[in-house]
């Protein structure tokens, strides 16, 4: 575990999805979530939908983690795309190597995504 004064001297700070984009947000056209589960994926491709759900999320904060030692397994995957290049790819506590702590808000729009995309509950 590292403390806060710890994370803060590796660089690992405060942060949000917005700030860990290389780029502009509005230019992502795609987006392809992959559900940790069963491996299956989906492809969104609607750009008002995925600006719209973007707009929810670019903003809110994530804490660094104090535990960042490796971790195996995930639920819901994200990756961003412009055209066919992948931008940025994040899972819900961790984005760039980086964990942070669960963030409740984030979660929920994520999980909502994934419930409309696949058309089930999750």
């Amino acid at each position: 575990m590292m403390t806060n004064e710890a994370l803060k001297l590796f660089g690992i700070t405060p942060t949000s999805i917005s700030e860990q984009y290389p780029g502009q947000l509005s230019l992502v056209d795609k987006i392809i979530l992959l559900d940790g589960s069963t491996g299956e994926t989906k492809t969104v491709e609607d750009k008002s939908a995925i600006q719209g759900w973007l707009n929810r999320i670019k903003l809110i904060t994530l804490y660094p983690d104090e535990n960042q030692e490796d971790r195996s397994g995930f639920r819901f995957r994200i990756s961003l795309y412009e055209g066919e290049s992948k931008k940025l790819g994040f899972i819900a506590t961790a984005i760039n190597g980086v964990y942070y702590q669960p963030n409740e808000q984030l979660y929920e729009y994520i999980r909502s995504l994934f419930e409309e995309q696949f058309g089930r509950t999750f």
